[in-house]
């Protein structure tokens, strides 16, 4: 096993499973990511298997997703170093004796639903946490599209606006369900130690019209259930189930991946999910480009509350009932960077409780 130094010190949880990148993306090449301000290189091993590494050579500041894949070893392209998939080193260029202590740190890796998960937290941890399921991401019953963007505000802030759906006729007026208009029916949350849970049920209602298009025409008025999960800082799931007499009529999953690149930077990879239309290539590319708008106005309506955060400092905020989830999600991330022993420091927002 390999170094297990940790190189951050950014207020962000980092016993969490984090989703880094696609599966589709990781090959026979080395690829630099940067998560929780650890630098990370990952590759695929002979074996298919994805390798994690500390992208930084334990000789000098160099990082090896510079250097050369080798089979399954890693060597750096300064000096000439070579690393196996556990992070050891195996041979040095210059002497036959490999010196003491030349190791980097290598970080277990799970493959699910078309994501790499990797875990940069407190090393042994990792089992006693769950990678996320996604099961919609991979079953040939649904169909998804998606992107990807790095976003420069806080991993907290995305899922602060994940969490309070009564903000998207604000952002994309054009794809909001039309439930939404009204004043939307109470929350139902559910808060364990580390997860939130909301449910509400808006009254009967037509299909937005894009939607409406794509399942068949005029589905008249039907209620529509709407599910949202903090699974981890590292996913947030919406669930949209528009639900006829005979059941649901037609389901979305919304499933935001967030990745803290550091405490001021994240990188979301969004997928939306729906079981109708499903092999429809013109249905993917219509909702492809109408979701990278909408997931592109989120990055710029976060993106403008992390410059006001960053020049003015954190405000007084009051507080509505549609803040419940929110509120809880902050409470929880707070918790467990207590519990990893990272001190906040300076002003932080002074928040009043919903009415």
């Amino acid at each position: 096993m390999g170094a297990t130094r940790r190189a951050t010190s950014a207020a962000v949880p980092t016993d969490c499973w984090y989703a880094l990148t696609t599966s589709a993306e990781v090959g026979r090449s080395l690829l630099s990511v940067r998560a929780v301000g650890v630098p990370v290189v990952l590759f695929r091993a002979e074996d298919g298997g994805v390798a994690a590494l500390e992208d930084r050579c334990a000789h000098r500041a160099y990082p090896l997703s510079a250097g050369t894949l080798l089979g399954d070893r890693v060597r750096c392209g300064l000096c000439g170093f070579v690393y196996d998939a556990a992070g050891r080193c195996v041979s040095v260029p210059t002497q036959p004796r490999v010196p003491l202590g030349a190791e980097v740190a290598a970080y277990p890796v799970v493959e699910r639903d078309g994501l790499v998960w990797v875990w940069l937290g407190e090393p042994g941890r990792a089992r006693l946490h769950r990678v996320p399921e996604l099961p919609w991401l991979a079953d040939e019953g649904w169909a998804s599209v998606g992107g990807a963007a790095e976003v420069a505000a806080g991993f907290l802030l995305l899922h602060e606006n994940f969490a309070d759906v009564t903000q998207v006729p604000h952002v994309a007026p054009e794809i909001a369900p039309v439930a939404l208009a009204a004043a939307p029916p109470p929350l139902d949350v559910v808060v364990t130690e580390t997860t939130v849970e909301l449910r509400r049920t808006f009254p009967p209602a037509p299909m937005p019209p894009w939607q409406a298009e794509l399942v068949g025409g005029d589905t008249g008025e039907q209620a529509t259930v709407q599910e949202g999960y903090f699974v981890s800082p590292a996913v947030w799931v919406d669930v949209w189930d528009v639900v006829g007499d005979a059941g649901p009529t037609a389901r979305l999953r919304f499933s935001h991946l967030v990745t803290p690149v550091d405490e001021g930077t994240s990188r979301l990879v969004w997928r939306v999910s729906r079981d109708f239309a499903v092999g429809d290539r013109s249905a993917d590319e219509r909702l492809r480009a109408m979701f990278a708008d909408y997931y592109d106005r989120v990055r710029t309506a976060m993106e403008t509350a992390q410059a006001v955060l960053d020049l003015d400092g954190p405000g007084p905020e009051v507080n509505v009932a549609a803040d419940v989830a929110a509120l809880r999600v902050r409470e929880i991330v707070l918790g467990m960077l207590a519990d990893e022993g990272v001190v906040l420091t300076g002003p932080r927002r002074r928040t009043r409780r919903p009415s």
